[in-house]
């Protein structure tokens, strides 16, 4: 960086984190490498989705080369825990960076941890966990992961591990159970969300089906927030036809 461009920098407000070197001088290639064992799915053209998304502004060189700083670095696994650990779509990710970057606090949602035979604990590091990590994390048994299985309410791939969101499921499920409702009249909420799901991936397609770089970023993206709005209005329904049953 060349001097004229390094205190030209330095008369702008450092974005979040303020704390961490923004000194340049990492490729995108080293960037991927230092983060990946943390995020084993991270990948190069993420990265460069993440940029085009405003969520990440790494340096460019008058030849348009992008060099990475310790808080870009941050910054990046700010966002990869956040659609881990708390499943957040990009926009609710990148208001809140914008808050970070204002200087305000943002809360962090405590997330679920196992606890090892060492009596540490630890964050699941994988999109899939197994039926003992599933039934730590929610304080349930192993006879009620299997129920919720046969009734479908659950979906373990052929090695027998649930997706990490199946935390919540089990979890919204033993709440409705606790208040009365059977798990086997939750079947059609299930179903419900494939429907929905369906009419998502019919919106994405043509996103998902073009070459270009980024675009399978892209369509993920925009199936999140398609989803998100789609829970917003299913939820709405739901309260106005509740609302209905209270008034006749």
């Amino acid at each position: 960086m060349n001097a004229r461009k390094l205190r030209a920098e330095q008369t702008q407000p450092l974005s979040w984190p303020r704390d961490v070197s923004h000194e340049p001088r990492m490729t995108i290639g080293q960037v991927t490498e230092q983060v990946k064992a943390e995020f084993p799915a991270l990948t190069v053209s993420k990265i460069r989705f993440l940029e085009t998304e405003g969520l990440i502004s790494p340096y460019r060189n008058s030849t348009g080369y992008r060099k990475y700083s310790a808080a870009d670095v941050e910054r990046l696994r700010y966002i990869l825990t956040e659609q881990r650990d708390s499943y957040r779509p990009l926009r609710v990710i990148r208001d809140q960076l914008r808050a970070l970057d204002a200087g305000h606090e943002v809360e962090r949602v405590p997330t679920a941890r196992v606890v090892t035979d060492h009596g540490h604990t630890r964050l699941p590091s994988s999109d899939h966990i197994s039926v003992r990590q599933l039934c730590d994390l929610t304080g349930t048994s192993k006879e009620d992961i299997e129920e919720f299985t046969k009734l479908g309410l659950l979906s373990p791939d052929l090695g027998g591990y649930f997706p990490t969101r199946s935390i919540r499921v089990v979890q919204y499920i033993l709440e409705l159970r606790s208040k009365g409702i059977d798990p086997r009249n939750l079947r059609g909420v299930r179903l419900a969300a494939e429907r929905h799901a369906d009419i998502v991936d019919h919106a994405v397609a043509p996103i998902r089906g073009r070459s270009r770089s980024g675009d399978v970023e892209r369509a993920r993206a925009r199936s999140q927030e398609l989803a998100e709005v789609t829970a917003d209005l299913h939820r709405e329904f739901l309260r106005l036809a509740v609302d209905r049953l209270a008034d006749s």
